[in-house]
């Protein structure tokens, strides 16, 4: 009897999988910081104070996004580097969800 929902997928299965997200993570940041470069040029050409903040403030949290994204796709390639080929996994689905194979809040 097999109790609970286990998954065997393959390593190359899992670095492939990894390797899309990576890609995915590594675009999303490389486009928050054009769009944050973006609102810094729009900020330095504006009259008005107060849209100058939000720019700023949109900028910012671009910024941090991207930042953040960068940081996903890190440590989605440190697994990705250490997954030992050959092999499979049996995925539960919290594996699932730190290999951003489900989303965060998967019921």
């Amino acid at each position: 009897m097999i109790e609970g929902l286990r998954l065997d997928v393959t390593a190359e299965e899992i670095v492939k999988m990894l390797e899309q997200r990576i890609v995915e993570h590594t675009e999303n940041a490389a486009s928050d910081e054009t769009d944050a470069k973006k609102l810094d040029a729009t900020a330095r050409t504006s009259d008005e104070d107060d849209e100058c903040v939000d720019d700023i403030s949109v900028g910012t949290r671009l910024r941090r996004r991207a930042q953040r994204e960068r940081e996903r796709a890190e440590a989605l390639g440190f697994m990705r580097d250490h997954v030992v080929r050959g092999e499979t996994y049996r995925l539960t689905n919290d594996d699932l969800r730190t290999l951003e194979i489900l989303p965060p809040r998967y019921y």
